[in-house]
């Protein structure tokens, strides 16, 4: 259902809920998920801590969500750019150069997730899913390879592998500059990749 089709009451508390996990993704950037209490979170985002737990049973859960969330959040606008207009060169190209605006945005969360999941990975694995978003994410990028080689813009490369490979750039070179995010060094990384797979790998330029 439609968030504009939910009652007043429903979308308040989903409003509530929201401002809640962005108070403790800037806490947790800021300081650590071990440091933080729920009743800083409650006073930071101006909430009685017993109204916290009628969102969220526990810290742990309301960490889940929130690394959930956000998770889904950045797959999802990553897909919808390799599912935008274009060619499969175009596109291919707008994902890669769309990264680092996309990491700027999502700066916080992305510090958070390097510097906590590691050590919270075990407990997390059951509720969070991230496995089935890569999956999403390589199988789009791997269809838009098989499109793109079949109509001879791309050099017949492994499809499956390329995928991987352009994902596992993008995870590591984020992770790299998680703590302190430039954006100058940001792009440079990434106009490199692009130079990597489009003019070094895919096109068959001048075939």
């Amino acid at each position: 259902m439609a968030e504009k089709q939910l009652s007043r009451k429903k979308r308040e508390r989903l409003r509530h809920r929201q401002e809640i996990l962005e108070t403790a993704l800037k806490l947790f950037s800021e300081r650590g998920f071990h440091t933080v209490s729920m009743q800083q979170i409650a006073e930071a985002s101006e909430f009685a801590v017993g109204s916290l737990y009628n969102f969220f049973e526990s810290k742990e859960a309301l960490f889940e969500e929130l690394i959930e969330s956000r998770s889904e959040k950045i797959v999802g606008d990553l897909v919808a750019v390799l599912d935008g207009p274009g060619t499969e060169e175009e596109r291919l190209t707008n994902f890669i150069r769309y990264l680092p605006k996309l990491m700027e945005e999502h700066a916080e969360f992305i510090k958070l997730y390097v510097s906590e999941l590691g050590t919270r990975s075990a407990m997390l694995s059951k509720g969070r899913d991230k496995d089935k978003l890569n999956a999403v994410l390589n199988s789009r990028l791997e269809q838009l390879l098989e499109v793109g080689i079949c109509k001879r813009s791309f050099r017949p490369v492994d499809p499956t592998i390329t995928a991987k490979s352009i994902s596992s750039i993008m995870e590591t070179l984020a992770f790299e500059i998680a703590g302190k995010f430039d954006k100058a060094i940001a792009k440079d990384m990434f106009d490199k990749v692009e130079q990597l797979f489009l003019d070094g790998l895919l096109l068959s330029r001048g075939q």
